[in-house]
């Protein structure tokens, strides 16, 4: 069925205009970059559509500590034996068991706590402003400002037309959030990619049995003839350093 096959690999440093807290939709047509074009002009008359079946971020270097695509945002805590709260006055999009890089600058007394990274928890403190996390004990309570690296997320929109003119015409599909540590992350293997019935397998075996929803068959997109497929970060400010993001499929 696949007669070509189609990849792409497109530097994203375009922002949405707006957290996604606020919307998904970019704020102009031009806060989106397209990724992949499954003959939005209708101009190729050899192809019906396009199968995606695997988009794979690369950040554009190697890191130490903590991916620095943006000014990590400035937020108090307060720390309290092991349980650190931490707040920000802009709200965040980090979700529980995600990582989050804190940068401990000032503190109250006693021992300012080890800049690390950490696992957000799942607790009745979080919110869409604060968060928790668990770090080694500190004794009293301790208070100061924090730098926090939060991961990063990207929106997937369908768009149906050669020219974007209205901000309506992006259409978003999904989100993918990279955590501040993660220089590659597969929207496959994260099971980010939504379900589909494919009539053609695009790999061998399995990656965990026939029925596993993360087998490369039955995850992808299915592009028809004249549609594309855009992405944008969340936030107002562009990346400083960007992300790759790799599209691989065929034509059909």
């Amino acid at each position: 069925m696949v007669d070509r096959p189609a990849t792409t690999s497109t530097l994203c440093t375009v922002s949405s205009g707006q957290s996604f807290l606020t919307s998904l939709l970019p704020t102009s047509t031009g806060n989106a970059t397209k990724v992949f074009d499954a003959d939005s002009a209708l101009t190729d008359t050899a192809i019906s559509g396009a199968y995606i079946d695997e988009i794979f971020f690369r950040y554009t270097k190697r890191i130490l500590q903590t991916i620095d695509a943006v000014t990590a945002p400035t937020g108090t805590y307060s720390a309290n034996g092991t349980t650190c709260t931490v707040t920000l006055s802009s709200g965040h999009n980090v979700r529980p068991g995600q990582s989050v890089f804190l940068d401990f600058k000032t503190y109250s007394s006693g021992t300012v706590p080890k800049d690390d990274t950490f696992e957000v928890q799942d607790d009745v403190d979080y919110t869409s402003t604060t968060f928790n996390v668990i770090i080694p004990s500190v004794g009293g309570t301790i208070t100061g400002n924090v730098d926090i690296s939060l991961p990063t997320d990207f929106c997937f929109y369908l768009v149906n037309t050669g020219t974007v003119t209205n901000i309506n015409q992006f259409f978003p599909l999904f989100v993918a959030s990279i955590d501040c540590t993660q220089q590659t992350y597969s929207l496959t293997e994260s099971q980010v990619l939504p379900l589909i019935n494919h009539p053609t397998v695009q790999a061998g075996a399995n990656f965990g049995g026939t029925n596993q929803s993360v087998s490369p068959k039955i995850r992808g997109l299915m592009l028809k003839r004249g549609q594309a497929l855009y992405v944008a970060a969340s936030g107002v400010n562009a990346l400083t350093n960007g992300f790759y993001c790799n599209v691989q499929g065929g034509f059909y």
